[in-house]
């Protein structure tokens, strides 16, 4: 199939969630167009089978251009429905776009409330070329965190969780807003625990909806995924979870005292499982599966 995909392509060059899957569907052997919106004269595909959208298109001559093409049309939204802001995204995006792919099945059955004839969950996924075990590196680190951090709401559970750890008194590292790949995917090598916390759309702390991204880029790095019960999936299998305050701090205990056992049993264990069910090449024939069945 000739695929046109509209995201930040350039703009969130090499880390951005788009690009995983541009290159799932490149080594799979489909054609593949991008275009990042963020930037002046980008050419479409003018014959596609499919324009996939990440996220949202700004109205103006990109989205000009996309309704006036030809094949399927898609909207692949990569965030939590539950966000006013993003219902308002999808809502709008209507008119562009008659089928959406959501990071959770909850966003599907929202989006189909929204009005899109079709809407399926895909799980995101990461880079297994960028995010791998780097044989022979120590795991001299703990616990570490990667990611967004901020005083707002919608960190405040993710805020709580790294002022819980730091009191245990262990080797931590915490790193915001860092973009470096290589470096990100050092500390996932260097790290025994690699904590994750959704963002909050109102669940109590210990809880969240979906897999983002870094349940994956830590996975396909070999680290032990410690992370806030996901309350509406069940996809990944060997990662540790935590419901509560307390609860976290007796698994990081847990996993520490006996960290030999709890590697092979959840780090070896969910690079095994994200390298068999949950590549970009497979993310890949997902889609295509999806755009069969439209």
């Amino acid at each position: 199939m000739r695929w046109n995909i509209v995201g930040a392509f350039i703009r969130n060059n090499p880390f951005g969630t788009e690009i995983a899957f541009r290159k799932g569907l490149e080594r799979i052997g489909e054609t593949v167009t991008v275009i990042d919106p963020s930037y002046p004269g980008q050419t479409f595909d003018g014959s596609p089978d499919v324009t996939l959208i990440f996220k949202w298109l700004e109205p103006g001559i990109y989205r000009h251009i996309v309704q006036g093409l030809p094949g399927k049309k898609i909207v692949y939204q990569v965030d939590d429905l539950r966000f006013d802001h993003i219902k308002t995204m999808m809502i709008a995006m209507r008119d562009t776009c008659d089928h959406a792919l959501t990071f959770d099945d909850d966003g599907a059955s929202l989006a189909r409330q929204y009005g899109y004839k079709s809407a399926q969950r895909l799980l995101l996924t990461a880079d297994n070329q960028l995010y791998r075990p780097i044989p022979g590196m120590v795991r001299n680190i703990d616990v570490s965190f990667v990611g967004s951090l901020s005083s707002g709401y919608n960190h405040r559970s993710r805020m709580r969780m790294l002022e819980i750890v730091r009191g245990m008194g262990l080797k931590m590292l915490v790193a915001n807003e860092l973009f470096d790949i290589p470096k990100i995917n050092q500390i996932y090598n260097q790290s025994k625990i690699v904590l994750n916390h959704a963002t909050d759309v109102g669940q109590p702390f210990g809880h969240g909806y979906g897999y983002q991204c870094r349940h994956f880029e830590a996975g396909f790095a070999g680290a032990c995924v410690l992370s806030n019960k996901i309350d509406n999936d069940d996809a990944l299998n060997n990662i540790v979870t935590f419901d509560s305050e307390q609860n976290l701090v007796e698994q990081i205990q847990r996993i520490l005292t006996g960290w030999d056992a709890y590697y092979s049993d959840h780090g070896d264990a969910l690079h095994a499982e994200l390298t068999t069910c949950h590549t970009p090449e497979i993310r890949a024939q997902e889609m295509l599966q999806f755009v069969r069945s439209l």
